[in-house]
């Protein structure tokens, strides 16, 4: 099994050569590149998490420390720049290792072998993430998504409306692509317009969904089979009952 790598340094250079050492690295893969950090986080928003994340420190839109607060545990990350100040800071982290510039190969390679001891010896995670980075209308600013603390997801025009237990977040995404990152077990698509958690749902009847007294969720006529047929494997029914639709 090969580690996807992920580079996000502001300088050509250090991407150049840390893109040969995982390339001549058995084990290593290489998934992407970037200069800017917000459009780093853009892309790793869109894609399954990479395991490892070299990560410049010191760069111009973003430091990289917050960097690694916006990515979340869900990447181990090793970090990189030209300053040894910023190591202590770095581990606070949880930062795998540090690498100072300039990088030399048996360095990393001691680094890279530290991280897949790491992972070897943790339990298999879950392949979904708890949580993912939507852009929200603030230009530059992303917005972390607890996916336990959706509530429901609803479509107005060309923007998607994520309700939470706390707050209302908006940004411009569809319902299919925010729904390819949620776990298919626990959420539906149930009308054109909305996507549920079912651990909200109170009670569901014909053409609606109840969630509260003052709020039914409709359900579409094409999303009504897939719905029913996935939370009859969540009902108990009597044997001695008969089953009618």
């Amino acid at each position: 099994m090969n580690l996807n790598c992920y580079i996000i340094d502001d300088e050509q250079h250090s991407i150049e050569v840390l893109s040969k050492y995982i390339n001549q690295t058995p084990g290593l893969k290489l998934s992407g590149t970037a200069t800017n950090p917000l459009l780093a986080i853009e892309e790793l928003c869109n894609k399954q998490s990479p395991e490892l994340i070299f990560l410049d420190v010191d760069m111009p839109q973003l430091n990289g420390l917050d960097v690694a607060d916006l990515i979340g545990p869900a990447s181990s990350i090793i970090f990189i720049t030209s300053f040894r100040e910023y190591a202590p800071e770095a581990f606070e982290k949880n930062a795998i290792d540090y690498l100072l510039k300039p990088i030399n190969y048996p360095r990393f390679l001691k680094a890279v072998t530290k991280v897949m001891s790491n992972i070897n010896s943790q339990p298999q995670r879950n392949d979904s993430s708890p949580y993912f980075f939507v852009k929200s209308n603030i230009k530059g600013q992303f917005n972390r998504i607890t996916i336990a603390d959706i509530r429901y997801i609803e479509n107005i025009g060309n923007y998607i409306y994520i309700h939470t237990d706390k707050e209302k977040i908006i940004t411009y995404l569809t319902l299919s692509e925010i729904l390819s990152k949620l776990p298919e077990q626990t959420f539906s698509r149930i009308h054109q317009s909305f996507i549920i958690n079912h651990a909200i749902i109170r009670s569901v009847e014909y053409a609606q969904v109840r969630v509260s007294e003052q709020l039914n969720l409709p359900i579409g006529g094409t999303f009504r089979a897939a719905f029913r047929e996935k939370i009859q494997r969540d009902t108990l029914i009597s044997k001695r009952e008969r089953h009618t639709e």
